[in-house]
């Protein structure tokens, strides 16, 4: 069964124990008629457009419970209805028919029409009013409106992934009458969606509260109000879990997993990620552009010792450039630990003792898990096959403009980097990273940091997305995987599951593939 004919016609740590600090006692002591969600990320922004819901992913997290989109994923990134009644892909892949519900309104009362959902699709065509997740846009033409229920997507090329962008986060629907009144810059403070819960208050950076939406389509959702607080140190997070002064949190460090295990009141709620972990390899350097050091790289570094030490197997190694349960996915080949072989072929590419390769590797600090801990067992272990490793840590924040420079400024060999195929699709992902960028002297056109290039890749891409039968689809994307994997642009390391936890007795929280963790539907 294609695309078309799935989605058309759809239907209706060891200071655990520490003193809570002041803010947090307060939560503890407040009235359990809501549900309190202990973030490890702030929410800065609100609006889907520009930002795109910062910080992640915690504002996509807030996003989620106060807009609706065309379609929605559930917990398992499948495809579902949500603002759309029925969605029809043509064929050609040039053009999409929606037909809308009847009876969702805004926040502010206002309906949620054909004109309503072009004023939004318009504004995440505009690259100016919409810089971010180009391209989940890019191929979006021009959107029609024959009548207050149906809405018409004109394409430039065939592309298969729209349903994976009006489902994406970025798709979120934002009041046009809000958006006249606040302006393009005031939405993200004055969010006002078609979802089940609306803002009461927002302090960025601090704390976002929401209430139930009477009015909304669904009907009342399970809880009456939502706190999104942010608490950015894992120790306090996980004391406010355990007194009761949250209800739910992210990104719980998995060396405290048995920890809290212990603890009667407390539950663990994880799912594999979707996010592979590795070291981009700086392709126009002239030792990374032979093959032989590209492997003796990978056959040098321990994965299944990170997997097990560092994450206490709640990480997989992975045996394709897609995590296990993304859309597309398709097994190539496990990774092999050999020092012997790693140090033989980098003799063979004339590195040695009296020649060693001497590499500058790359790592940001707290931005992915363990991500300083892994950096230096990669470290290590490429200095045990005689290579030279320079590490150079950059603070979270700061790290993307450190490592997506144009090609004369670039200032790593190895620099960490995961990809999180926000949109659910293996195509996005294998695209965003291993498609030729247009002119690799200039930065990446998405997230090549790599600079990889192969016209076969490029064509078996293109490929997939042309085709709306799924098998196709699927076939072309195994062959890219392939590929990829021999070319070993990457030292490939570990997918880590996500892993939150709920006070015991709060029911409904969704931990997704993409990294968030979700409270739409959440009841303490």
């Amino acid at each position: 069964m294609n695309r078309r004919e799935v989605l058309t016609g759809l239907g209706g740590a060891a200071a655990v124990g520490m003193v809570m600090r002041p803010d947090i006692r307060a939560l503890a002591q407040a009235k359990k008629d809501v549900l309190t969600f202990g973030q490890s990320t702030a929410v800065l922004t609100l609006d889907p457009a520009q930002g795109s819901f910062t910080a992640y992913p915690a504002g996509y997290e807030a996003g989620l419970c106060i807009y609706d989109r065309l379609l929605d994923f559930d917990a398992a990134m499948k495809i579902v209805p949500q603002l759309a009644e029925s969605f029809d892909l043509a064929p050609d892949l040039m053009s999409a028919t929606i037909r809308l519900r009847q009876g969702a309104t805004f926040h502010d009362g206002t309906p949620v029409d054909s004109a309503a959902v072009k004023v939004n699709l318009d504004r995440l065509i505009d690259k100016t009013r919409n810089p971010t997740n180009r391209p989940l846009w890019d191929p979006l033409a021009s959107v029609d409106t024959p009548d207050a229920r149906t809405v018409v997507i004109r394409l430039k090329t065939p592309f298969s992934q729209l349903p994976n962008s009006l489902a994406h986060g970025s798709g979120s629907i934002v009041s046009p009458a809000a958006l006249q009144q606040f302006g393009e810059s005031g939405i993200a403070k004055n969010a006002i969606g078609a979802g089940p819960y609306k803002v009461v208050s927002f302090t960025p950076g601090q704390e976002l509260v929401l209430e139930a939406y009477p009015g909304y389509w669904g009907g009342a959702p399970a809880t009456k109000r939502l706190v999104f607080k942010a608490i950015t140190e894992a120790a306090t997070r996980i004391s406010a879990l355990k007194t009761g002064a949250v209800d739910v949190i992210d990104n719980v460090p998995v060396a405290l997993v048995a920890q809290l295990k212990q603890d009667p009141a407390v539950e663990i709620v994880s799912t594999p990620g979707l996010r592979p972990i590795g070291f981009a390899l700086n392709l126009t350097r002239e030792p990374m552009k032979d093959p032989r050091v590209r492997q003796a790289l990978n056959l040098a570094v321990p994965v299944k010792t990170i997997a097990e030490k560092v994450f206490f197997n709640f990480a997989k190694a992975p045996d394709s450039p897609l995590a296990f349960n993304t859309a597309g996915y398709s097994s190539v080949s496990p990774l092999v630990y050999d020092v012997e072989k790693a140090k033989a072929l980098l003799a063979e590419a004339g590195y040695g003792p009296s020649k060693p390769l001497t590499l500058k590797l790359f790592t940001p600090q707290g931005l992915f898990p363990g991500d300083v801990s892994v950096a230096e067992i990669v470290a290590n272990a490429l200095q045990q096959v005689g290579i030279k490793v320079e590490i150079t840590k950059i603070e979270g924040a700061s790290y993307w403009d450190a490592v997506r420079q144009d090609q004369a400024n670039v200032q790593w060999d190895l620099a960490m980097f995961g990809f999180n195929p926000s949109n659910a699709s293996g195509l996005y992902h294998l695209a965003s990273l291993f498609k030729s960028n247009a002119n690799d002297a200039g930065k990446p056109d998405v997230w090549n940091m790599a600079r990889y290039r192969n016209a076969d890749v490029d064509a078996l891409l293109k490929e997939a997305d042309s085709t709306p039968d799924a098998a196709k689809q699927n076939a072309a994307l195994a062959k890219a995987q392939e590929l990829i994997w021999k070319d070993n642009p990457y030292i490939w390391l570990q997918i880590n599951e996500n892993v939150s936890a709920i006070r015991k007795g709060t029911t409904g929280v969704e931990v997704w593939p993409i990294v968030f963790t979700i409270v739409r539907r959440a009841k303490v």
